[in-house]
């Protein structure tokens, strides 16, 4: 069944790689952040468009940050790429102190070093849906990073030699660090891999 996909609009930035990309499966694709198109979309898309206090600032602007989480608590598919996955921990330090979703028990943290642009290798776990994809480079753009203790599938890559989160699933929700919409074939995979194996 052709599935309703709904990106998440922040009120800023460009969307139209990742619907350019999800527009090749067999799927409806919709931007917006209205209660509707919620409440239609079988996933829901956090993109990694804008920083975590414009972010969280949008849902509370718009009354829908209590209508997300029962959504997504309720069972709903959620992913988040990049920034939307950070915005899944309980607290980020970017721009300044900012409570998230609170979807992840764990915190954004500024990266150990500048920044993390280009491609890396990512680690999948062994029966992961994602274990075909396991040492393949995906691309990364980023200054912050996850840091979380809880029991999750979790994906990594590393710098010299120091493992981060690149990916995280527990039950409805996955975040990945990289932006699978600009890594190509391996992007493509992810995603075709996601799609097919959405909770139902």
């Amino acid at each position: 069944m052709r599935k309703n996909i709904l990106i998440f609009d922040y009120g800023s930035g460009n969307y139209s790689s990742i619907e350019k990309t999800l527009k090749r499966f067999n799927t409806n694709v919709m931007v917006g952040n209205s209660k509707k198109f919620i409440n239609n979309s079988d996933v829901i898309i956090f993109p990694g468009v804008g920083t975590f206090p414009q972010a969280m600032q949008q849902m509370r602007k718009n009354s829908i940050l209590k209508k997300i989480k029962s959504i997504v608590f309720s069972g709903k598919n959620i992913l988040g790429i990049c920034l939307g996955m950070q915005l899944f921990t309980e607290f980020s330090p970017e721009i300044k102190d900012t409570e998230g979703l609170k979807f992840i028990r764990g915190k954004t943290k500024k990266m150990p070093f500048k920044n993390h642009v280009g491609w890396n290798e990512v680690f999948f776990k062994k029966k992961s849906v994602f274990e075909c994809l396991n040492g393949k480079n995906f691309y990364f753009q980023h200054q912050y990073f996850i840091e979380t203790k809880i029991s999750a599938e979790k994906g990594f890559f590393k710098i010299n030699n120091k493992k981060f989160i690149a990916m995280i699933k527990k039950r409805n929700i996955l975040g990945v660090q990289f932006h699978p919409e600009k890594s190509q074939n391996a992007g493509l995979d992810f995603f075709k891999l996601y799609l097919e194996n959405l909770n139902d």
